[in-house]
């Protein structure tokens, strides 16, 4: 027995990772039984007691039979040495359990297996089953929790369970994961991402590809998983197919999910919608309003996300089905893209060189080690305060973003030794049906220097996206340089279609990418850039190029005027691959409140005789710079601007900008001067500037909500605020005749619809609060809409709703609901809903500190107060009270040449007793707002009342809207103040209309609980 257990010591040593888990080997379960039946042979040809030289000698078997009974305990409440004995028929030891206990430590490292002394402390157990790995049961729980994940309509990979079962303010999520899954996911992250993502995988693929991911063909090989773990799925998956009775799930299984994704031609962060069989109608949120657009059968829809925003939630107008798309947590302001431009989870290793990460430009990236971490580039992202920085994270072993003090969570690195892929350039202006980018040749893995003796060898392997089998699968071993291996090796060229490669050596350091390749093939496009012209965009021809044997449908194609796309086939002998070909060209918007527009390549006009608040944008691919000029009818240049806005590579121009130098042309060009990398400049046409022109209809481009009377409405109502606010009543001008806004009653009949109807708009998010002021709904009571659980894309209006429903002890899914109101809303928003108070209400508003910047320049004041809008946190957070706070103070100059801000401190004062009688709890935080002026002289600076009187206004409509006043106080007079207030501090209003409305939300269910009573 003696000589038996010293060959299988040898063998099981040689199959260790270093500081891996004995999981990650992957023994199969009669290794685990033979181990523990050899302990237990062993122990009767030893003198009694003679332990610490039985587990010295062979430190492998023991451990190896210990970590067995923990993966074949099929009951986890069951004692750990119980169990143990009885398997092993011997009577129960405490003497071997304590020499275990003692020298469990020193075995491990004496295999080069992992250690956490933190599990070991009480028991052995825990870290026994550590590196068992996940129960059988634990194993099919989580199989549920996935499940339960995908039915919900979530992306369908292990990070992006992991993302949200562990989102910041949801622990409670985290419970529904099983306990040893948990402790893997502490100790082991790496091997807990692969193991959960290998799952997920193997489910995915009994539904997409029912064929060929039979049951019986799934081994450890194909499914890439221990066989502990792989039998327990498919035990669960013969009782229970995956998602056997949800074809809505089943059918997420099977399409394409949505993505982030940076484009590095554009320079653009884009949401990717995939192509579909059937035409869609999508509404997208990216940050601003919501856009809505039909994407054809075949086609995908890539749209520019150019602002700071937390995610972006798109909804199917056809299905109803929902899908959100995380872009980053406001604590955790990092989104890190691969070398494909796809963003990398939290929860996947970086690789040990260069990455790009998008952070705001306050921010700093620390190490775990003193040494700094090195940018070896720097840009200008396409959010507002944000850069792109390119980091060498070689030698280091964490990156963690920090900022105001405050760390975010912290990113494994992979050790410098590891693999790392080498992708070409993609093809310009070429892609999938899905939109994603192809590569004309084939992809490398770079393998990592060996020092050594030893051997290293690296398994890489390759097989169609989608298919079970792999096509190469080969060991590479490492040099001592860095030398690069073609993971297609043996496979005949050219490549053609969808692969996926992987490149490892344990289930903790699996390195997987996914890319679409056409060897051989390149496309050039004269022009390289299309611009609009008077009939649409520039002719072109595309070129298909080809260096191998590819066999190209049409290699020549030739776009017209209106041509945007084109598609073509390229074909080996193995497969075919069809491309749509898209040239970069220019997009222009001509956009004006209440008339949603998309983006177009036609020249829209310009009336000189408008008098709206429209805007003009472009859109230019590789853009670095945009200004624009107005030449006249002879083409001389009347006026030149710089852009008044830019996202990423879009840039906009105020059309009243345009109107007013235009005023004595008969006819005119708005033209664009485009600076690209080289610094070369090319000028463009983007609008006919014309005497008078057609008026756009409000219905154009609203798509499916045409025929919908809300947001025909709130439309229309849109329009007539605007024009209010580009042309302001004179100074002097009667505020009788400035301040009169009778409530809609088509608005107010059915308040919670109303307020969804406006969410869903096209509105503008800035527009939204004195809107909601003006026809009335600010005095309405919301209800809960059926089902409701704080899931509505626009949070500011999920908010209004959530407040609702968090005090109702009926409702369901509490536990998401406050979360959401924390994340969305902020603590304060949260505290105020329990206690009707805030922390310190004195706080975000104006107090002396605004006054002593009044005497500073606007960009003074910007740099100084910057880092507050930067990173949009919690509505009702101290960050974005402030930032609304100097949002305001920007515009007092213009709120004092109102009439109306003469006649708004006198109407706010003769409430404040009907406040005070209604609600104390109200009143005490606007009188907090009076205190925090305290030695600011008011007269000589009346605007620092503003937050005062904001709040106050909230007050009355919140209080008026569940009848606590004793008399109607809030008149049309009033209701047009407080939404001229909002016309000038939006963020400011709407964050006080939150706050008021849970005070008197939460004074109304407690009315309601002693009425009960």
């Amino acid at each position: 027995m003696t000589d038996r257990a010293t060959g299988f010591e040898t063998e099981l040593r040689n199959s260790f990772t270093p500081n891996g888990l004995l999981l990650e080997v992957n023994p199969h379960p009669r290794q685990y039984h033979c181990a523990r039946e050899q302990i237990g042979a062993l122990m009767g040809e030893i003198p009694a007691g003679a332990y610490i030289a039985l587990l010295m000698r062979f430190p492998a078997l023991t451990i190896t039979g210990l970590v067995g009974h923990a993966a074949l305990q099929t009951d986890p409440r069951a004692d750990f040495w119980t169990g143990f004995w009885d398997a092993v028929g011997r009577d129960r030891d405490q003497g071997f359990e304590t020499v275990v206990g003692q020298l469990l430590g020193d075995m491990l490292r004496e295999c080069g297996l992992r250690d956490a002394e933190a599990l070991r402390e009480k028991s052995v157990a825990p870290l026994l089953r550590l590196h068992a790995g996940p129960s059988v049961a634990s194993v099919e729980s989580l199989v549920g929790v996935i499940e339960e994940h995908i039915a919900q309509g979530h992306e369908p990979t292990g990070t992006a369970v992991l993302e949200r079962i562990t989102e910041r303010g949801y622990e409670h999520r985290r419970k529904a994961l099983p306990a040893d899954y948990r402790m893997l996911l502490a100790h082991a992250p790496a091997v807990a991402t692969g193991l959960i993502s290998r799952i997920v995988e193997l489910l995915v693929g009994t539904v997409a590809h029912p064929d060929t991911w039979t049951l019986d063909a799934l081994t450890p090989a194909t499914a890439d998983l221990p066989q502990t773990i792989l039998q327990a799925v498919v035990g669960r998956l013969r009782r229970e197919p995956f998602l056997d009775d949800d074809d809505a799930a089943r059918t997420l299984c099977v399409t394409r999910y949505p993505e982030l994704r940076f484009d590095e031609t554009d320079g653009e962060i884009r949401i990717v919608v995939p192509a579909s069989d059937e035409a869609t109608s999508w509404r997208v949120w990216t940050g601003d309003a919501p856009e809505q657009s039909t994407v054809p059968a075949g086609e995908a829809m890539a749209l520019p996300i150019g602002v700071a925003v937390r995610e972006s939630m798109l909804i199917n107008l056809d299905t109803g089905v929902r899908r959100t798309v995380p872009v980053f947590d406001p604590v955790d302001p990092i989104v890190v893209f691969g070398a494909d431009g796809r963003t990398v989870s939290r929860f996947e290793s970086l690789p040990a060189g260069e990455v790009l990460a998008l952070v705001p430009r306050d921010a700093d990236l620390v190490s775990g080690t003193r040494r700094k971490i090195t940018v070896t580039d720097k840009r200008t992202a396409p959010w507002d305060g944000w850069e792109l920085r390119t980091l060498d994270l070689a030698g280091h072993a964490e990156l963690t973003v920090k900022r105001d003090g405050r760390a975010g969570r912290t990113r494994r690195i992979l050790p410098v030794e590891s693999p790392n892929y080498a992708l070409p350039q993609s093809i310009t202006g070429v892609t999938t049906r899905s939109g994603d980018p192809v590569y004309g040749e084939r992809p490398l893995v770079d393998l990592p220097a060996h020092e050594g003796e030893d051997t290293k060898e690296w398994r890489v392997r390759v097989r169609r996206a989608g298919e079970l089998d792999w096509l190469v699968d080969y060991p590479w071993a490492s040099a001592d340089y860095v030398s690069s291996a073609d993971p297609f090796d043996g496979l005949d060229e050219p490549l053609v279609g969808r692969f996926e490669i992987a490149a490892s050596d344990s289930y903790g350091l699996d390195l997987r990418l996914t890319a679409v390749i056409a060897e051989g093939l390149d496309a050039a496009h004269d022009p390289a850039l299309r611009l609009p012209e008077s009939a649409g965009l520039a002719e072109s021809v595309t070129e298909l190029l080809v260096e191998s044997d590819l066999k190209i449908d049409e290699a020549e194609l030739a776009f017209g005027a209106s041509d945007v796309e084109r598609r073509s086939v390229v074909r080996s002998d193995e497969a075919e691959l069809e491309l749509v070909v898209r040239p970069p060209h220019a997009e222009i918007r001509f956009e004006h409140p209440g008339h949603p527009v998309g983006w177009q390549t036609t020249l829209p006009t310009i009336s000189v005789d408008e008098a709206g608040a429209g805007r003009l944008t472009v859109r230019v691919p590789g853009a670095l710079d945009v200004s624009f000029a107005l030449l006249d009818g002879d083409g001389d240049i009347v006026r030149e601007w710089e852009a008044e806005g830019r996202a990423g590579t879009e840039f906009t121009i105020a059309a009243k900008s345009v109107t007013d130098a235009a005023k004595r042309l008969l006819r005119g060009t708005l033209v664009a001067l485009i600076e690209d990398e080289h610094s070369d400049t090319e000028e463009s046409e983007v609008a006919a500037v014309v005497r008078s022109a057609a008026t756009t209809p409000i219905a154009d481009e609203i798509g499916g909500d045409v025929d919908d009377v809300l947001t025909a409405e709130w439309l229309r109502l849109d329009t007539v605020q605007a024009e209010e606010v580009e042309a302001p009543a004179p100074e002097n001008a009667p505020i009788d005749e400035v301040a009169i806004a009778p409530a809609d009653a088509l608005l107010t009949a059915d308040p919670t619809a109303s307020l969804v109807a406006l969410g869903d708009s096209p509105v503008a998010p800035s527009r939204i609060p004195a809107l909601l002021i003006r026809a009335g709904l600010a005095e309405s009571v919301f209800t809960v809409p059926e089902g409701y659980v704080g899931a509505h894309p626009n949070p500011y209006v999920s908010c209004l709703l959530a407040t609702t429903a968090i005090v109702d002890p009926a409702s369901p899914r509490r536990d998401d609901l406050q979360a959401y109101l924390t994340t969305r809303g902020g603590d304060d928003l949260l505290r105020v809903i329990a206690t009707g108070r805030m922390e310190d209400p004195r706080t975000g508003v104006f107090d002396r500190n605004v006054l002593a910047v009044d005497a500073m320049g606007r960009s003074q004041v910007e740099t100084l107060f910057e880092r507050f809008r930067i990173v949009p946190g919690p509505l009702v957070d101290l960050d974005m009270r402030t930032a609304a706070t100097i949002e305001a103070f920007h515009r007092r100059s213009e709120w004092m040449t109102d009439p109306v801000s003469l006649e708004a401190p006198r109407y706010v004062n003769k409430t404040l007793r009907d406040v005070r009688r209604a609600s104390p709890e109200l009143y005490d935080l606007i009188a907090a707002r009076n205190e925090a002026l305290d030695g600011v002289d008011t007269i000589s600076n009346p605007w620092m009342l503003l937050s005062m009187q904001s709040l106050a206004f909230a007050a009355i409509g919140r209080l008026q809207a569940f009848g606590r006043l004793k008399h109607p106080v809030l008149t049309d007079e009033g209701r047009a103040m407080w939404a001229k207030l909002a016309d000038y501090c939006p963020a400011m209003v709407a964050a006080d209309l939150l706050i008021a409305n849970a005070v008197v939300v939460r004074a109304d269910a407690l009315d309601k609980v002693r009425a009960a009573k």
